[in-house]
């Protein structure tokens, strides 16, 4: 169900669509959500959104056809307080005027949006589409925040191979002791052996801990779903260093393909012959640093 049914231009926004017309490109600057709801015939004359919202962030747009696809992605990182979600506007660069709300979208329910205490980890994402043509070009001006370079991936990688390389010291360590423990047939020395082995088997066990999340999103019909991101909850004194699963809860959407940097979570996904909500699992590995 699409709760975004009341999306309409601001007058501000008719205006700037007239001067798009004349060959100038239509600017996405950044996308803010309000906390009220205000009656569907006033959505026009709005300036701003309603009070008590917060600024979200602009992922990378994609073209189907004639229409600009732009997926937002919310988070509850750093969210004090829970609130009721009613609106997301969408400001735009005016030529004249400098930066002002260009459309406007009101839900037809309220989207409730938990604390990061009450739900760590929590985000959304929505597609809005926006008719494009050669004479009003379209543009995105991204947050580099959310955005992964080459060097956060290789950074990552090299983080999977040093705790490949320190496991697998601790297993040596631990087959050592075991072989010496063959060895001894004294029983203090056995005992002592034993309790070395006890010792570096709970070092193992507490230097990797897994955690699991999920979260529900939507993908537009036949359509790759860009990238998205969603953010585990942090673990004091441990680092997220690689996903170990991630499993979408309707079998038919295939997950390509994904990686961490910190604790957010990148991951692309298909659908299939039209726009599906569904919850997609993720299952993360920390080491002890």
């Amino acid at each position: 169900m699409d709760i975004w049914e009341n999306t309409v231009l601001t007058d501000k926004g008719k205006a700037l669509q007239a001067k798009l017309l004349q060959g100038q490109t239509l600017k996405i600057t950044r996308v803010t959500t309000g906390a009220k709801q205000v009656p569907v015939v006033d959505l026009r004359q709005q300036t701003d959104v309603t009070e008590g919202g917060y600024d979200i962030t602009l992922q990378p747009s994609r073209t189907e056809g004639e229409k600009s696809i732009l997926p937002v992605l919310l988070e509850n990182t750093g969210l004090k307080a829970s609130y009721d979600l009613w609106q997301i506007g969408f400001f735009a660069e005016d030529p004249d005027e400098g930066e002002l709300l260009f459309c406007i979208s009101q839900a037809s329910q309220a989207k409730h949006i938990p604390s990061e205490t009450e739900s760590p980890g929590y985000s959304v994402t929505w597609d809005f589409y926006f008719n494009t043509s050669n004479t009003a070009p379209f543009e995105v001006l991204l947050n580099s925040k959310g955005l992964v370079n080459i060097e956060a991936y290789q950074e990552h990688t090299e983080s999977i191979n040093e705790l490949i390389n320190r496991v697998n010291d601790l297993n040596t360590n631990l087959n050592n002791l075991k072989s010496e423990i063959i060895k001894k047939t004294n029983q203090s020395d056995f005992n002592l052996l034993n309790t070395k082995v006890s010792e570096n088997s709970n070092k193992l066990k507490d230097y990797c801990i897994m955690r699991e999340a999920n979260t529900s999103i939507t993908v537009a019909a036949n359509s790759y779903s860009g990238e998205r991101t969603y953010s585990m909850s942090s673990v004091p004194g441990y680092k997220m260093i690689a996903v170990l699963q991630i499993t979408a809860g309707n079998r038919s959407i295939p997950v390509y393909n994904y990686y961490c940097s910190n604790t957010t979570i990148h991951f692309w996904l298909h659908n299939g012959t039209s726009t599906t909500t569904f919850t997609v699992y993720f299952r993360s590995l920390y080491i002890r640093i």
